[in-house]
């Protein structure tokens, strides 16, 4: 009887170290090539149609999660050069966004889908897609947070 009890205690042992190993196997070192999210602030902004305007929008945040835990600031030409690069490309996937408005009474946010993006007299235009929430014609104040994505994993 204790031999069969030590025997299976050994086998279930052996059978769940092989299931870790097989399934730390199978996982995606993040530290290599961690993913960034990206953060935009606007003085001011509008939506016509399905283009929405950022005005003074002075650059773009980006951060990584954890175990990298990397953040920083670059241009927004920068950010646009990136745009369409590599196979999982914001042009070949575009992100989906939320838009948050601080005014007077309170804050908005609406979930959007960005693309198109252009620089175009001092103002950062995308072509969006409203997803959930609303956004007025004209605000002031915004943050935009956009989806996360490998930049430099082309």
């Amino acid at each position: 009887m204790r031999y069969t009890v030590r025997l299976v205690f050994a086998v279930s042992i052996l059978f769940g170290i092989d299931t870790a190993f097989a399934t730390a196997e199978n996982v995606i070192d993040d530290s290599k090539y961690p993913r960034y999210l990206f953060v935009l602030s606007a003085q001011s902004g509008s939506l016509e149609g399905n283009k929405l305007t950022l005005d003074g929008v002075p650059n773009v945040i980006y951060f990584s999660d954890r175990p990298n835990r990397i953040a920083g600031h670059m241009s927004l030409e920068k950010f646009l050069e990136m745009w369409d690069k590599g196979a999982d490309s914001f042009k070949e996937d575009p992100p989906n966004a939320v838009l948050s408005i601080s005014d007077e009474y309170g804050e908005k946010n609406a979930v959007l889908k960005l693309s198109q993006p252009l620089i175009k007299e001092n103002a950062l235009n995308f072509k969006t897609r409203i997803i959930e929430g609303n956004i007025p014609h004209a605000f002031q104040n915004a943050t935009i947070f956009i989806d996360n994505w490998c930049p430099w994993c082309y």
